[in-house]
């Protein structure tokens, strides 16, 4: 069975079986998917961080309210509040670190289409 001709992040051989002829490469792998990998990251990415955000902000709003409301006291919503942005900045990081992984990808795929392309070139092929 034929195996997909990327190569990996670690410089290994890609081991993902591919569907033969008119393919060989895997969806992560594959040039011509480029373009549909990062929309489709990006869409990820987004909805998460968008449906944690509107997540917390609800809570914060409930918290806000109970405040006023006289329901909870001044300081264990001071408390709360302030665990919820200790939350919020490590999912801020967490969405820079996934963004910096994505431009590291495409980095490297951009890197493998130019050393290919050198390769065509001083080969004849």
């Amino acid at each position: 069975m034929p195996r997909c001709a990327g190569i990996k992040r670690d410089g290994g051989r890609c081991t993902v079986i591919v569907n033969g002829s008119h393919t060989i490469y895997c969806y992560q792998h594959d040039p011509k998917l480029a373009g549909e990998r990062r929309r489709n990251a990006a869409r990820g990415g987004k909805a998460k961080a968008s449906g944690e955000l509107g997540r917390v902000k609800a809570r914060l709003q409930t918290l806000a309210d109970m405040v006023e409301e006289g329901q909870m006291d001044r300081a264990d919503a001071a408390v709360i509040s302030q665990i919820w942005g200790t939350y919020l900045r490590a999912v801020s990081v967490e969405m820079k670190l996934k963004e910096q992984l994505e431009l590291v990808g495409r980095l490297e795929a951009l890197e493998e289409g130019l050393e290919q392309r050198k390769g065509e070139r001083r080969y004849g092929a």
